[in-house]
């Protein structure tokens, strides 16, 4: 590990500096999975800072989940998995973590009947005030938490789903074997945001956190709305992937200059 790039003159904080320096030896393997590291001892005296510095960022990075520690024994590098999510396709979170070899599972944190507010109202097309399912669920990868998702749906439609929604089953599946709903498209925002403190006890993480929200609404074939749901990923372990194109005056542009081309040969 380089630590020759510390600057004890720079704005950013010196642990900041240290987290990013463990972080990037990490990613690129210099630190493997399993992995002990240097007592805080050593790599204060490496880096030229004190103890409490070192421990500040070791602890960062533990709250993160890229460290874990054996009491006794010291301070080892994770084996913790880092997921793609695909944003062109609507894909439920057992079959998205099954595509990437990894082993997904599911843990129902509580089911409740919550009043629906003006704007869940207005999104699943029911009353002010109508009872709504909400299903709170933590998602793990390879046993790793990895996001906090609450899903609202209308308990009119979905009579008991709380009974039939269990700890490793889909909610579309559930959703398919016993109502025969197939969500098939869904319009979802992202957002930079904080960790709250009820999803930071769950994903074991500080409060305050930085972490990436979500809101998605899924909807049938025949435009319903089936489900609201608001995510909190882990920061540091969830990436989203989508293909652009370019729009169809630019492919006119470019078929245009094709056959320009074509003509002159």
């Amino acid at each position: 590990m380089d630590f020759s790039t510390l600057d004890k003159q720079s704005s950013e904080q010196l642990y900041l500096q240290i987290r990013r320096i463990l972080l990037k030896a990490i990613r690129q393997q210099e630190l493997v999975a399993g992995q002990k590291l240097p007592s805080a001892a050593d790599l204060s005296e490496s880096m030229g800072v004190s103890r409490m510095t070192v421990r500040q960022a070791l602890q960062t990075l533990i709250n993160e989940g890229w460290l874990y520690t054996v009491p006794g024994k010291g301070t080892f590098v994770a084996n913790s998995p880092h997921i793609e999510q695909n944003l062109q396709t609507l894909m439920g979170w057992t079959e998205e973590i099954l595509a990437q070899g990894m082993r997904p599972s599911t843990r129902l944190v509580s089911v409740e009947v919550l009043p629906a507010d003006r704007l869940m109202a207005r999104l699943l097309g029911v009353s002010v005030g109508a009872r709504l399912f909400q299903v709170v669920r933590l998602r793990l990868a390879d046993d790793f938490p990895l996001a906090v998702e609450r899903a609202h749906l209308a308990c009119e439609r979905f009579p008991a789903l709380d009974v039939h929604i269990g700890h490793e089953q889909s909610l579309y599946q559930v959703l398919r074997q016993f109502y025969e709903v197939y969500p098939v498209r869904a319009v979802q925002f992202l957002e930079a945001g904080e960790v709250d403190r009820v999803s930071a006890q769950l994903l074991d993480v500080l409060p305050g956190q930085p972490a990436l929200l979500s809101e998605r609404i899924s909807y049938t074939a025949q435009d319903e709305a089936v489900e609201f749901v608001t995510g909190v990923a882990r920061p540091g372990f969830v990436r989203f992937r989508t293909e652009l194109r370019a729009g169809s005056q630019a492919m006119r542009q470019v078929v245009r200059h094709g056959l320009a081309e074509e003509s002159l040969r």
